[in-house]
């Protein structure tokens, strides 16, 4: 059966799209070498916790430490110091020779910051014990020591490097095994210093101190000069 001249250009544009269908398909389909492709991901949001998984660590960027001061802290000093004594007491037959020494103070205060200033103010109480070597004009030795319970303040100027002065009053005895001593071993005691510390780890401070102690007595008045360095701790 003939077909007519508009069916014969049908069939033929149907072969030919069918044709074309085919060559693209083996075209698709026909093997080809493999490529990597690279994708970049941006992203404002800030990088995950450190953790491990997917086959690698995700680490989240090093964030930069700062450490604020509180205004009010609570101070526990200790001082390990020499001592050299500025007069000697009277005993039998003379004088006493008094020799150096040595000493420690525990004190406990609160320490205010005032900002903007630099300005620390520390109430402080503590407990101070300095020992001598003495002997008295025979040339026998006994023992020399001031005891101390005292209560007072530092004022200190600074944030890393900071000078201060400081001053307490209380009570003082001195101990010692002279026969020869006599009278009432104890009574007012008081100190004035200056220190300077060194502030650059949290919480602890280090520096030195240089001061003068006095115990007044019905016998004779114990004076001497401590020098030394100090720890505090910050809580």
């Amino acid at each position: 059966m003939a077909l007519s001249r508009s069916s014969r250009r049908m069939a033929q544009a149907l072969v030919g799209v069918g044709v074309s269908a085919l060559a693209f398909a083996g075209i698709m389909l026909a093997p080809r070498t493999a490529h990597a492709q690279r994708v970049y991901v941006y992203s404002s949001r800030p990088a995950p916790p450190a953790y491990y998984g997917g086959g690698g660590y995700y680490a989240r960027p090093a964030q930069p430490y700062y450490y604020q001061e509180p205004m009010y802290q609570t101070q526990l000093g200790f001082d390990l110091e020499g001592v050299a004594p500025l007069n000697a007491p009277s005993v039998a037959g003379g004088p006493a020779a008094i020799g150096g020494g040595a000493g420690f103070k525990v004190r406990v205060g609160e320490e205010m910051r005032f900002p903007g200033s630099g300005v620390r103010l520390t109430p402080e109480v503590g407990y101070a014990y300095d020992h001598l070597w003495a002997a008295d004009n025979l040339g026998d030795g006994y023992d020399w020591s001031m005891n101390r319970l005292f209560a007072g303040a530092r004022l200190g100027f600074g944030r890393i490097l900071v000078p201060s002065v400081y001053a307490h009053l209380g009570y003082g005895w001195r101990q010692t095994n002279a026969v020869y001593v006599t009278g009432q071993n104890g009574g007012l005691a008081f100190d004035l210093g200056g220190a300077l510390d060194l502030r650059v780890v949290p919480h602890v401070g280090f520096g030195v101190h240089l001061e003068y102690s006095q115990i007044t007595t019905d016998v004779d008045q114990p004076q001497w000069l401590a020098v030394g360095g100090h720890v505090n701790f910050l809580f």
